[in-house]
């Protein structure tokens, strides 16, 4: 079994791999995005005789921590064959990715994960939750009715990949979590593959315009009598609520269905009969600190401290230690040290409080962090706090 790197002849094959390993066809129509986003990826296959058994791509881009953009590798269409499972393969493909972000500098690492139960075991913790939101059309009705005073409109594929990423970026700003997405993965999103649509329309695409600039968009599909809200980014608490009225006034549609929201969206609270909106959290972003000295000296902190850290890694070595952390609303400084720790976790659990997905309180209730200093956790809390909830709106 050799882990590398694949040549371009080999794209097709590592699709139809992929897919396979997905319970699905390799689809040749959309096989030119894929081509194409994987320019901006690198593609790392297990191969056993010439033939490529397990497959999963590796995107370097950006995410924005805590108002700072911090490299981060996106890890995505991760595979393995059922002809090859329970062989260790994918714990290689693992390791070779990961020992190949570190060489090459980068910061973080994130992933979606298909099954939860699985990235953990390589040092990825839940770095971000999502609600699930679900709501019978005649139950959207608001406290206070919104009175948009800007318009909307639908736009072709083609507008969109020209304004929304822009609108996306803007949107997200102050809020961890969010990954910038190259032109091809825009592409490779808004190609729409059939495969993706689980029997519902194509994308429609709608933006909100005030004072002549786009302030937010909704991206969406029908099902019957649902619409499934795709992604909803607004700039604005007038954005907000004004696409939110578009999506509950479609003729038609009796349930609006809008998965992977931000925890602190404030739906709810907007509704006149917030009980009737279904909630469902769960996990969203699983996030990785590849080098844990970077990733806690290249960030902000809501309150100033000093805390010492010991982190047990044992897939990535070059990280298990103790480090010594000072930070503060200006900045931060990070490095190796010999002194007593005061917190003591693995990487995943530092991972998973790292955006403010979770408090470092907790972690401890759950059996998962340490205190040796005492009022040590409260601190991290507060250093660690975010204003808005991390959150990963991405569909790439």
């Amino acid at each position: 079994m050799e882990i590398r790197y694949i040549t371009e002849d080999e794209i097709l094959e590592s699709h139809i791999a992929v897919e396979r390993a997905n319970g699905a066809h390799g689809n040749e129509a959309h096989l030119p995005f894929f081509s194409e986003a994987l320019k901006d990826g690198r593609g790392v296959a297990a191969v056993e005789d010439g033939d490529i058994v397990g497959f999963a791509i590796a995107y370097p881009l950006d995410m924005s921590v805590e108002r700072r953009m911090l490299p981060t590798t996106l890890v995505d269409g991760v595979g393995v064959l059922p002809t090859h499972r329970r062989r260790g393969i994918l714990n290689r493909m693992m390791d070779f990715h990961l020992r190949d972000f570190h060489e090459r500098g980068e910061t973080l690492s994130g992933l979606g994960a298909s099954e939860a139960i699985i990235y953990g075991r390589y040092g990825y913790g839940i770095g971000s939750m999502q609600v699930d939101f679900s709501i019978d059309r005649r139950d959207t009705a608001f406290t206070d009715e919104p009175s948009p005073q800007g318009k909307y409109r639908f736009i072709d594929k083609k507008d969109a990949l020209r304004i929304l990423p822009e609108v996306a970026v803007r949107a997200s700003a102050n809020r961890s979590g969010f990954l910038k997405g190259t032109e091809s993965l825009w592409k490779l999103y808004l190609s729409d593959n059939e495969s993706r649509r689980e029997g519902a329309s194509e994308l429609f695409h709608v933006t909100y315009e005030e004072d002549g600039q786009v302030d937010g968009y909704v991206t969406y599909r029908t099902r019957r009598d649902t619409l499934i809200i795709h992604e909803l980014m607004s700039g604005s608490a007038n954005a907000h609520a004004a696409l939110w009225k578009f999506c509950f006034g479609v003729d038609l549609m009796a349930r609006i269905d809008a998965p992977k929201r931000p925890v602190d969206d404030p739906l709810p609270w907007m509704l006149a009969n917030p009980r009737r909106l279904h909630q469902s959290l769960r996990d969203d972003l699983w996030l990785r600190l590849v080098d844990v000295k970077d990733a806690l000296s290249n960030r902000t902190y809501a309150h100033e401290g000093r805390l010492v850290f010991e982190i047990q890694d044992t897939f990535c070595p070059w990280n298990d230690g103790a480090y010594e952390l000072e930070g503060s609303p200006q900045g931060a400084t990070c490095a190796p040290t010999t002194k007593a720790p005061d917190i003591s976790l693995s990487a995943g659990d530092l991972a998973a409080a790292y955006l403010g997905a979770t408090t470092f309180t907790a972690l401890s209730r759950a059996g998962r962090a340490q205190e040796n200093t005492s009022k040590t956790f409260a601190l991290a809390d507060n250093m660690f706090r975010a204003d808005l909830q991390p959150w990963w709106p991405n569909e790439f």
